[in-house]
């Protein structure tokens, strides 16, 4: 069929959708992230996605902030007891059987039911990031189904490119999804919001000019709205970063403001220099392991993602130092009353 692009590169024609689990998530979170874009874009149209991403990462740690500190208290209060646990496994340092393991662990044990702390206790807001973080993936991704305003452009930038002749649409839209290596039937209205929310202003500049005036100049103030909203300082927030400048700084950002995070919430722990404490070892890798990964991820999703992990990552920087501190001071208070 003349008006049906089909190219075998193993991508699908249809988006990917979140499963049973993360979808109930992702339109639960769809809502708020709504909510919170509809605020910011009555503002002011302009850089709106990215700031409703900030304001979204706000309410959500708002949010979190009990569990938060339920973290960040049991974290503190481990770092506390570090030297004193560092002692319990200096003392069987060396000792490789199993009846000397068995009772170092419950030494350890002991002296954290005695103080009541859990090396557990701060895991579950981490456990919660995880699938907020995967739903976020599909939200950004697929902006257009979760929030009003992108959906109306998109159907507006559907509506014309379905106007223009079978042949001319074809021809004005290979050249995108061959270079993006998707499979678009270019009669779909779904498919093509899909290849929409793909497009680059550079891919726009050659699709106008290969339509003719008439359906250009119908494009072109829609466009010049939606990029308005997506883009944010110079990076398109539903797209992928790529290498291209200035999206490559998205990951990199993010990569280091999770290490300040990672080392923030560390920099109390008391590591042994001989490396005979083996999980806090591994701790003290996981801070150079986390930010290569992060960034990673980053680089793989929509710039929106990176923004998102940027955010969440001065807020919770933030957030610990204080908290920290006035951890510090109460302990404090309470040697200056024994």
């Amino acid at each position: 069929m003349l008006n049906t692009i089909i190219l075998f590169s193993g991508y699908s024609t249809v988006a990917k959708k979140p499963g049973v689990i993360i979808g109930p998530i992702a339109k639960f979170l769809g809502i708020i992230y709504n909510a919170m874009f509809n605020i910011i874009y009555n503002i002011s149209p302009a850089y709106s996605l990215g700031f409703a991403i900030i304001l979204f990462t706000i309410v959500i740690k708002l949010v979190l902030t009990p569990l938060t500190l339920k973290q960040q208290r049991s974290a503190y209060s481990m770092s506390k007891l570090q030297p004193e646990m560092n002692k319990i496994k200096k003392k069987y340092a060396g000792k490789k059987d199993i009846e000397s393991q068995q009772k170092m662990s419950l030494e350890l044990q002991k002296l954290q039911k005695d103080n009541n702390v859990s090396m557990f206790g701060g895991c579950l807001p981490s456990l919660i990031q995880l699938p907020i973080l995967y739903a976020l993936f599909y939200i950004f991704q697929q902006a257009f189904n979760y929030v009003d305003v992108v959906n109306q452009l998109y159907t507006s930038i559907t509506n014309v490119l379905l106007l223009i002749p079978a042949d001319v649409r074809v021809a004005a839209l290979k050249g995108a999804i061959v270079s993006k290596k998707l499979t678009i039937d270019v009669a779909s209205a779904d498919q093509l919001k899909i290849l929409i929310s793909t497009l680059s202003k550079n891919d726009w500049n050659s699709i106008l000019s290969s339509i003719g005036n008439s359906y250009a100049t119908q494009l072109t103030p829609i466009l010049t709205h939606v990029h308005q909203i997506e883009y944010f300082f110079g990076v398109s927030l539903v797209s992928k970063v790529g290498f291209s400048f200035p999206g490559i700084l998205i990951p990199v950002v993010a990569g280091i403001t999770t290490y300040l995070q990672t080392k923030v919430m560390m920099t109390k722990n008391d590591v042994p220099s001989d490396g005979s404490d083996p999980s806090a070892m591994m701790s003290k890798q996981m801070m150079y392991f986390m930010p290569v990964f992060m960034g990673i991820i980053c680089f793989m999703s929509p710039a929106a993602l990176g923004v998102y992990w940027t955010a969440s990552n001065v807020i919770t920087t933030i957030q610990t130092y204080f908290i920290n501190k006035y951890y510090e001071k109460q302990d404090k208070k309470k040697e200056a009353a024994k």
